[in-house]
């Protein structure tokens, strides 16, 4: 099955249910495959062909390319250590906890969310996701003191009516020994803002919440912003050329490139000095953000 769930019963009777996408961990595996042989076949083809036009770079225009080819090799293990392609819904009678955790195609484990009592249950609830459409639909589990947990995994649809799904709640609903639900119902206006309750003396405190991103991603957008920053810098060299000159050469990928004139063309010469003065103010605003989030690592708001 490529998505879907397998189930796992412990000698100690916890339950483990697996939520697997092996469409997605093979597009990610594909993805960082390309990021990671396109670098070495230039580097192959540039080492057997000496006259590869990558020798007749200039420095900017080579330091170009090795930002670019770094920047596949970060993007290929960016997507091999962080992408969630997996995930473990735990639950636990005997200590009277569950937890969700995911897993990446490296091996690296990350908790969803704190750790839930499984105890004080008042039933599970499908509810719709979203507004624009009634296509899939969120599963929690509700405590007596109002306290809501998302069981929910995120690399596989809830989909009512399906029998991956009706086994799914079926599962789940005979190890909490509580009712399937049936009806899906409205979410409500507020999103509970907690999850459930826990014993101090029987649940795990919550982790820390992960507002800073990790050192792989950090380094990525570092790459990037570096590439960025070096591609500003060539164009506004052109733009300052093109200035001094009094002459533009524009060029593009499906036509051959093209000199204005100030003296011949003046408003085709200055509608590209301008859109080159957009593009590298564009460029530089992208540049900061990403070497910004690579040197503080903050990736939204702390909530």
């Amino acid at each position: 099955m490529l998505i879907g769930h397998r189930y796992e019963r412990t000698p100690g009777g916890d339950l483990h249910i697996h939520s697997h996408n092996r469409v997605q961990a093979g597009l990610v595996l594909f993805v960082a495959i390309v990021a990671l042989a396109v670098p070495g076949a230039f580097v192959v083809g540039a080492l057997v062909d000496d006259r590869s036009p990558l020798a007749r770079l200039a420095p900017l225009s080579w330091l170009l390319v090795v930002l670019a080819f770094l920047l596949l090799v970060a993007l290929a293990v960016v997507l091999l250590v962080y992408t969630e392609t997996s995930e473990t819904l735990t639950l636990s009678r005997r200590d009277g906890v569950g937890q969700r955790h995911t897993r990446t195609l490296a091996g690296r484990r990350t908790p969803v969310n704190a750790a839930f009592a499984l105890h004080g249950l008042s039933g599970l609830q499908l509810r719709w996701h979203g507004t624009l459409h009634r296509g899939t639909t969120q599963l929690w589990l509700v405590h007596h003191d109002g306290s809501e947990t998302l069981l929910t995994p995120g690399n596989v649809a809830v989909l009512p009516g399906t029998r991956r799904t009706d086994r799914w709640l079926g599962v789940l609903a005979d190890y909490l020994q509580l009712p399937v639900p049936v009806a899906v119902l409205e979410a409500p206006r507020a999103a509970p803002a907690r999850a459930a309750e826990e014993d101090t003396d029987t649940v795990a405190p919550a982790p820390a919440s992960a507002d800073k991103a990790g050192a792989g991603v950090r380094l990525f957008f570092g790459l990037l912003g570096a590439f960025l920053a070096v591609l500003e810098l060539t164009q506004l060299l052109s733009l300052l050329t093109a200035l001094a000159t009094a002459r533009i050469r524009v060029g593009g990928y499906r036509v051959s490139a093209h000199t204005y004139y100030w003296s011949e063309q003046p408003l085709a010469y200055a509608f590209n000095v301008l859109f080159g003065v957009a593009m590298v103010g564009l460029v530089g605003m992208f540049a900061i953000g990403c070497l910004r989030l690579a040197l503080f690592g903050r990736l939204g708001s702390a909530r």
